[in-house]
């Protein structure tokens, strides 16, 4: 979810742009997949899940990462 902030790097009033990026809780849950016979891509499957992948907050005017959320 994007948030209201000031950016510490510009100064500017902005709203976060979010970013999925895959993380710990992805990549463990597509090494459990093909551990457990999903071989044909679809251990994969946890790539396309945005709800399963950490989060990056960046400034819209000068592109700095502000935070990083964390799934797992």
């Amino acid at each position: 979810m994007p948030i209201q902030t000031i950016c510490p790097y510009c100064g500017n009033h902005i709203i976060t742009v979010t970013t999925p990026v895959p993380g710990l809780l992805t990549w463990l849950l597509c090494s459990g997949l093909f551990v457990f016979g999903c071989f044909l891509g679809c251990c994969l499957l946890p790539f396309c899940i945005w709800s399963l992948m950490d989060v990056s907050h960046s400034c819209p005017v000068c592109q700095q990462e502000i935070f990083y959320y964390h799934k797992l």
